[in-house]
């Protein structure tokens, strides 16, 4: 806990100690967060209106949404890793992981502070919720790059240049799943 607390606040500090942790404990941590991730995100979009068929089919997209956040975390941080390596990066896999693993805590954090404004219908002036949430979610991800540049730095032990060029290759992935994905789907 402590790592994932230095991480978000002192981001140098808190991934030295990450660097100092046992890989196993690291793997276990990060698929964790993973999973917490997915719980997370399950529970952000989730309308009970939507489940009339029972408690079943809830259970069953809780698990899958958690199976698909842990997948997709170790297929990008492969990703990152192999990238990595293209440039010459000196990480290996389980660095890579846990630090794909700890830059998703402060999306975590802010999809939590998004379901608790949610559950008590919260809004500023004539600011809408879509407007708050969107920004909460905006500052989330600038976290969580910033952790992600800065362990690449350090856990690959390589120039701006390349961290730059790692981290753009994995954000065109995501960029390009993201306006591809609907088109696949209905396919």
């Amino acid at each position: 806990m402590k790592s994932l607390l230095l991480t978000l606040f002192s981001t140098k500090r808190g991934l030295k100690i990450l660097d100092e942790e046992f890989e196993d404990d690291l793997y276990r941590k990060s698929l964790l967060i993973f999973g917490v991730y997915g719980m997370i995100q399950f529970i952000t979009d989730f309308e009970q209106e939507a489940y009339e068929n029972g408690i079943l089919q809830i259970f069953l997209e809780f698990g899958l949404s958690i199976l698909f956040s842990i997948l997709v975390g170790l297929i990008f941080s492969y990703m990152l890793y192999q990238v990595g390596k293209w440039f010459n990066g000196n990480s290996n896999f389980i660095e890579i992981f846990s630090l794909l693993a700890y830059s998703y805590f402060p999306i975590i954090i802010g999809f939590i502070i998004i379901i608790i404004l949610k559950k008590s219908n919260y809004g500023i002036g004539g600011i809408k919720n879509t407007s708050l949430f969107n920004f909460i979610l905006l500052l989330s991800w600038l976290l969580s790059g910033k952790i992600i540049f800065q362990g690449l730095l350090m856990f690959n032990d390589y120039g701006t240049a390349k961290a730059i060029l790692n981290l753009s290759i994995l954000i065109a992935l995501i960029v390009g799943l993201y306006f591809l994905l609907p088109y696949l789907i209905i396919s």
